[in-house]
């Protein structure tokens, strides 16, 4: 059995290694966004997802759900309990109370999408168009909610732009890598199967009829039988 290699998810891989070097080393030399728990473990974390969406291996497409179910788990408790930080760059208590609520809204969204990710690729509960539009939505209002709390831990200097401003080009990237996922779940052909059952009928009759089990009106009944049966596409 045959699994077709998806060369929309090649290209997500390459733009996901190419996004999160530029978010890596902007963010290591002129700080942090504050968007996400660690700016190296999103570097470790999809630097791995984007290999395995290059190779494609078996099942990759489960092992990446789960990844990033674990992965939104962590921004969520990050979002929670981490962002103490942030208060040493806002100044306003009321500015951080939207900050961090919108951190969390924006991360338990793409948790969400994540799980419906897994639940697709695993047991396909929903029809591919209605997973592929609730996660395509869920995560276009979780970028907007990540966007718009931004500019609270974003200081009017070039460096503090750049950083935050690749750190969010980096998560649409996966974000949009992610429906790519769901549009191009793998398809296995069972074709072969069939002809291969269809032959080996043809081939039981053929030997019936040759040691005369079977009778000439016989056979072609059968015969007709067989052949009438295609392969489904």
């Amino acid at each position: 059995m045959k699994k077709t290699y998806h060369t929309s998810l090649l290209t997500g891989g390459i733009a996901i290694i190419l996004a999160y070097i530029a978010a890596f080393v902007l963010q290591d030399f002129f700080g942090r966004s504050f968007l996400t728990l660690s700016f190296q473990l999103d570097t470790f974390v999809f630097m791995a997802i984007a290999f395995i969406m290059i190779l494609q291996f078996k099942s990759f497409d489960k092992i990446i759900a789960i990844i990033l179910v674990i992965y939104g788990a962590f921004n969520i408790l990050y979002g929670v309990t981490g962002t103490r930080p942030v208060s040493l760059i806002i100044n306003s208590v009321e500015f951080e109370v939207i900050f961090v609520l919108g951190l969390l809204l924006g991360h338990a969204l793409f948790e969400i999408s994540s799980l419906f990710l897994l639940l697709h690729t695993t047991q396909t509960k929903f029809e591919t168009k209605f997973t592929k539009r609730f996660i395509m939505v869920s995560l276009i209002v979780s970028f907007i909610f990540l966007a718009a709390v931004s500019p609270f831990v974003t200081l009017m200097k070039l460096d503090s732009v750049l950083r935050v401003v690749f750190a969010l080009i980096a998560i649409a990237v996966v974000y949009i890598s992610m429906v790519l996922m769901v549009k191009d779940k793998p398809i296995v052909s069972e074709e072969p199967v069939v002809q291969n059952n269809q032959q080996s009928k043809l081939n039981e009759l053929e030997r019936l009829y040759q040691r005369g089990i079977i009778s000439d009106e016989e056979y072609q009944t059968r015969l007709k039988s067989i052949e009438s049966v295609q392969p489904k596409e």
